[in-house]
């Protein structure tokens, strides 16, 4: 997924949200036209694969190597999914205080940060990919649909499949979080991420980020550098 946002006076204007495959000109494309509205535009990207050769030089791009207002604590950086480190750093310094930071995408990760560091956390299968694992991996269970009303009591196999899904990863994230928030002395856990509703009625206590959260996070990252003068 391709993902990028036009934002005028800290407000997202314009979003430009595309499949990855074959979408990537258009993509530069619409990048271009913003860049070409204002010579007072600046542009920020994170990119967990190819990088585009076409993306204009104006754009700076983040890695794990560039100077993060956390300190690093894990053993291996060069691994680290950028969208861990972005959300991680970013949600820091909207809060300000040691926290757990979960996202629920195609996997879900639990970030944690104490002390002004990243110190790792953990990563599970997410929620699409489960369902598809169960269909994939076995010859007579159908790929169902998500429901975040699932009983714990499925009474059909689609009914049983998403108990096994929705109510699972709710207790999952529940207990993950009672633990590293025990373990760590934490206060501030926040959930993000696509799949982040399907926790809604089961989460009460915790912080559920806005859509398209990710782009936000790229917002303050990049407002950070600026006023650090770091790149």
């Amino acid at each position: 997924m391709l993902k990028a946002a036009f934002f005028i006076e800290g407000a997202a204007e314009e979003l430009l949200v595309l499949p990855a495959e074959s979408h990537v000109d258009e993509f530069v494309t619409g990048i271009e036209r913003w860049l070409s509205q204002s010579n007072e535009v600046e542009a920020l990207a994170s990119c967990s694969g190819h990088w585009p050769a076409a993306m204009p030089k104006e754009v700076k791009r983040i890695t794990p190597e560039s100077n993060w207002p956390l300190e690093m604590h894990y053993d291996t950086p060069q691994t680290l999914g950028l969208d861990r480190l972005l959300l991680a750093n970013a949600t820091w310094l909207e809060f300000q205080q040691d926290l757990l930071v979960i996202t629920m995408g195609t996997c879900i990760t639990y970030n944690i940060v104490k002390n002004g560091a990243f110190k790792g956390g953990a990563i599970s299968p997410g929620l699409q990919m489960r369902f598809r694992a169960m269909n994939d991996y076995t010859s007579a269970l159908p790929l169902v649909e998500g429901n975040s009303e699932a009983p714990i009591l499925g009474t059909s196999t689609e009914g049983s499949l998403q108990a096994g899904v929705n109510v699972a990863i709710a207790k999952e994230v529940e207990g993950m979080s009672a633990q590293f928030c025990h373990e760590f002395d934490l206060n501030t856990v926040v959930i993000c991420g696509g799949d982040r509703n399907a926790l809604r009625n089961h989460l009460k206590k915790h912080i559920f980020a806005p859509s398209n959260y990710e782009l936000h996070a790229l917002k303050r990252i990049h407002e950070y550098f600026k006023n650090q003068g770091l790149s």
